[in-house]
């Protein structure tokens, strides 16, 4: 049988995230990411790798004919890639919308921006017309409650019967 510590040496496991920019990071900036993944435990930044000039990049919708450079890296401490994305944009004074950091076990969009069908509340319904039908006098009422009566009753004298 293993020991706890073997068991826990063994499970070790590692989140990798990619961070999507379309600018190309320079040295000093890749060197203070890498600064401050080290409270995650990370191993480092990859070497950037940079897609084709596109007229609309997937991630960057309202920027129009850039090319996106990305950085692959793994922590060994989990987090979200909003957290990655917020701490890396104000440390390196980036704007809103430059810069992504998406997890690999994070969920990706699978419905682009402005392609979601609007969805109505079931809330919003005041007949309740999706609910289901619930016999109320099994649950509440004087029916219930009479027979809810009886069933104390009889357990009542069940138990007198026994100490007896």
């Amino acid at each position: 049988m293993k020991t706890f510590t073997k068991y826990l040496s063994e499970s070790k496991k590692t989140w990798k995230f990619t961070i999507k920019t379309i600018h190309d990071l320079t040295n000093l900036q890749c060197d203070r990411i890498e600064k401050h993944l080290g409270k995650y435990d990370s191993s480092g930044l990859g070497a950037a790798k940079k897609t084709i000039l596109q007229s609309a990049p997937r991630d960057f919708p309202s920027h129009k004919g850039y090319e996106v450079f990305t950085h692959d890296f793994e922590t060994n401490i989990i987090a979200s890639g909003w957290q990655i994305q917020n701490d890396i944009r104000n440390m390196l004074g980036l704007t809103d919308g430059v810069l992504k950091v998406i997890g690999e076990h994070e969920p990706k969009e699978s419905i682009p921006v402005g392609k979601q069908k609007e969805v109505a509340s079931v809330l919003a319904d005041a007949e309740y017309k999706e609910a289901e039908k619930v016999d109320h006098t099994k649950h509440y009422g004087d029916e219930y409650n009479t027979s809810f009566i009886k069933e104390l009753m009889k357990m009542k004298k069940a138990k007198e019967k026994d100490n007896d």
